[in-house]
C-alpha cells in the first residue's frame, strides 16, 4: 500500500468515525433528551450535583456540545445560574473523557454486527423508539469500524522515514504538538474524532510517548473553539459568557499542565501497559483536575464573566430563547421554540389586549404607537419562530415531537393574525376619537361585552398552550358557540338601532361592525390555538 492509500483509507476511517458519532449522538438525543434534560433542571442546584450531572448527560448524549445546548438553554431561560451552568460545563468534560474510554476498547469484532442489526431497526421499523435505538447501534458500529479502517490503513504507512521524523519532531517540541492537536481538533469539530486518531495512530508505534500529554491537551482546547465562534454569532449574553468560560477553563488546564508534560507523561505511561488506556487516562485526569480545580469558584467566575459581557437591554422582538446551538437538539429546540411563542402570546395579551378599550376613550398618540410597535415586534417574533422551527430537519423526528412542532407553528401564526386584527381595532378607536365619533351607550356595552369574553378565552387558551393543558383547551372550545351566538345577538341589536334612528348607530356603523368582525376573528384564532392544544391540527 502506497502513503497515498494509507493516508486515503485514513480519512474515510476517520470519516466513518466521525458520521458514527453523529448518528449515535442523534439516536440517543431522541430516545432520552426529554429525561436528560430533566435531569439536568433536577439536580444542577448543588455545584458537585452539577458536574455530576454533566458527566452523566454528555456519556448519554455523546456529546459535549449537546450538553452545552442544554446548559446555555436552561440559562438563557431563567431555569438554570451562570454558576450552575458552569459545573455542568466542567462535569461535561469528565463526560468526554469517558466516551474515550469507550473508544479505547478494541471492539472492532463488533462493529459488523452492531451495523447490521442497527440498519434492521433504523430502516425496517417504523416506530420512532425502535428506530432510534437502531439508529444508536449503527453510530457505534460506524465508530468501531472506523477504528478498524483507521488502523488497516495507518500500518504500512509507519515504516516511511518522514513518518519518523514527524515523531521525533513532535516529541522535542511539544508546544508544537499542542497547536497541530488544537487546530485538527478545531477544523473535524471533535475532540472524540482527534483523540481517535490519536489512538489509532499510537497503537502503530507512530507518536512518540512524550507528545501524547501535549497531544491531549490540544485536543481539550481545540474542542471547544467551535463552540466559542458559535456563541459569539448567537443573540443573547448567556451562550457568550458559558461560551467563553469554557475555553478559558481550557486555556488554564493546558497552560498550568503543558510545562510538565514529562512528569505527567511518566505517570501516564505507568497507568497501564495499553496506550489507548494511556491517552483515556491522560484525558480523564487533565478533565477530573480542571473540574475540581476551578468547582469551588464557580460563582466568582460566573460574576466575572458578567462583568466582562454584560447585559443589554433588549427590545419585545429580541427572540430571547430562540438560540442556534439549541438546533443541535431538536427536542430542546422545540421546547424552547414553544417557551418563546408562549411569551409573544402573553406580549400580545399584556401590551395590546389589555390596552384595547383605553384608545377609545381619548386621542392618545403615544398609545396608539406603542399599540403599532408591539404588532411590529409580535410579526418578527413569528417571523423568527417559524425561520426556527423550520429549520430543524423534522424526517427524523419522533411523532410526539413532530405534533409540538408543528403545535408551535400553528400557534405562532395564529397569534400574529391575533396582533393584525388588534392593531385593526386600535385604528378603528383612533379614528372614532379623532373624528368625535362615539358608539351608542348600548353599542359600547354590548362591545365591552364581546370584548371580555374574548380577552378570557385568549388568556384561558394561552394557559393551556403553556401548559400544555388539554381539558383547559376543551372548555375553550366549548365556549366558542357561546360567543358566536351572542356575536349574532350583537348584530341584530345593531340593525335594531340602527332602523330606529339612533344617530351614534347611524354614524358609526361600519366601524361597529368591524370591531365585531375582528373580536370573532380573534377568538376564531383563540380556538385554533385551542385546537392545537389538544391534538386538532
Amino acid at each position: 500500500m502506497s502513503a497515498l492509500q494509507g493516508i486515503i483509507g485514513l480519512a474515510g476511517g476517520l470519516g466513518l468515525f466521525l458520521y458514527g458519532m453523529k448518528l449515535c449522538s442523534e439516536g440517543l438525543q431522541k430516545a432520552a433528551a426529554h429525561r436528560l434534560k430533566q435531569l439536568v433542571k433536577i439536580l444542577t442546584k448543588n455545584s458537585v450535583r452539577g458536574v455530576l450531572v454533566g458527566a452523566l448527560v454528555t456519556l448519554g448524549l455523546q456529546s459535549s456540545s449537546a450538553t452545552s445546548a442544554i446548559v446555555v438553554g436552561f440559562t438563557s431561560a431563567n431555569m438554570m445560574t451562570l454558576s450552575q451552568a458552569l459545573s455542568v460545563l466542567l462535569g461535561s468534560a469528565v463526560g468526554s473523557s469517558l466516551t474515550v474510554h469507550l473508544i479505547a476498547f478494541k471492539l472492532t469484532y463488533l462493529a459488523l454486527t452492531l451495523i447490521f442489526f442497527g440498519a434492521i431497526f433504523y430502516l425496517f421499523i417504523k416506530r420512532s423508539r425502535y428506530r432510534s435505538v437502531g439508529q444508536i447501534l449503527l453510530g457505534f458500529g460506524l465508530i468501531f469500524y472506523g477504528m478498524f479502517v483507521m488502523s488497516s490503513a495507518v500500518e504500512p504507512v509507519k515504516d516511511f522515514p518522514m513518518v519518523a521524523q514527524v515523531i521525533i519532531n513532535l516529541e522535542r517540541y511539544p508546544l508544537l504538538a499542542f497547536l497541530v492537536a488544537v487546530i485538527i481538533t478545531a477544523v473535524l469539530q471533535s475532540s472524540a474524532g482527534f483523540l481517535a486518531l490519536l489512538i489509532t495512530l499510537a497503537r502503530q508505534g507512530m507518536i512518540g510517548p512524550y507528545a501524547l500529554v501535549p497531544f491531549v491537551l490540544g485536543a481539550h482546547l481545540g474542542g471547544t473553539i467551535t463552540g466559542v465562534i458559535s456563541c459569539l454569532g448567537v443573540p443573547g449574553r448567556e451562550s457568550k459568557r458559558a461560551g467563553l468560560a469554557n475555553f478559558l477553563f481550557k486555556v488554564v488546564n493546558g497552560v498550568v499542565f503543558l510545562p510538565f508534560y514529562r512528569p505527567i507523561t511518566m505517570f501516564v505511561l505507568g497507568s497501564s501497559p495499553d496506550v489507548s488506556r494511556q491517552i483515556a487516562n491522560a484525558h480523564t485526569i487533565f478533565s477530573l483536575v480542571m473540574a475540581i480545580g476551578f468547582l469551588p469558584f464557580t460563582t466568582q467566575i460566573a460574576n466575572f464573566m458578567k462583568r466582562l459581557i454584560p447585559d443589554k437591554a433588549g427590545g419585545l422582538a429580541e427572540a430571547k430563547y430562540l438560540k442556534e446551538n439549541l438546533l443541535e437538539v431538536p427536542e430542546l429546540a422545540v421546547d424552547q421554540a414553544h417557551r418563546q411563542t408562549v411569551e409573544m402570546g402573553y406580549i400580545i395579551y399584556e401590551e395590546m389586549l389589555n390596552q384595547m378599550l383605553p384608545l377609545f376613550r381619548s386621542e392618545d398618540e403615544e398609545l396608539f404607537e406603542r399599540f403599532s410597535y408591539t404588532e411590529q415586534a409580535v410579526d418578527s417574533l413569528a417571523k423568527q419562530i417559524v425561520k426556527y422551527v423550520t429549520t430543524l430537519d423534522i424526517n427524523n423526528f419522533s411523532e410526539d415531537l413532530l405534533l409540538r412542532s408543528l403545535q408551535v407553528l400553528y400557534a405562532a401564526n395564529d397569534l400574529e393574525h391575533i396582533g393584525d386584527l388588534l392593531l385593526n381595532i386600535a385604528r378603528i378607536g383612533m379614528k372614532i376619537t379623532s373624528e368625535q365619533l362615539a358608539f351608542s351607550e348600548e353599542g359600547h356595552k354590548e362591545i365591552e361585552t364581546l370584548y371580555n369574553l374574548t380577552s378570557n378565552n385568549f388568556q384561558q387558551a394561552l394557559i393551556s398552550l403553556e401548559k400544555y393543558d388539554t381539558k383547559l383547551a376543551s372548555r375553550i372550545l366549548k365556549e366558542h358557540p357561546k360567543i358566536r351566538r351572542y356575536e349574532k345577538e350583537l348584530r341584530y341589536s345593531h340593525f335594531e338601532r340602527m332602523q330606529s334612528g339612533n344617530k351614534r348607530t347611524l354614524a358609526t356603523s361600519s366601524l361597529h361592525l368591524d370591531m365585531i368582525e375582528s373580536l370573532l376573528r380573534i377568538d376564531n384564532h383563540t380556538v385554533n390555538i385551542a385546537q392545537g392544544v389538544v391534538g386538532i391540527l
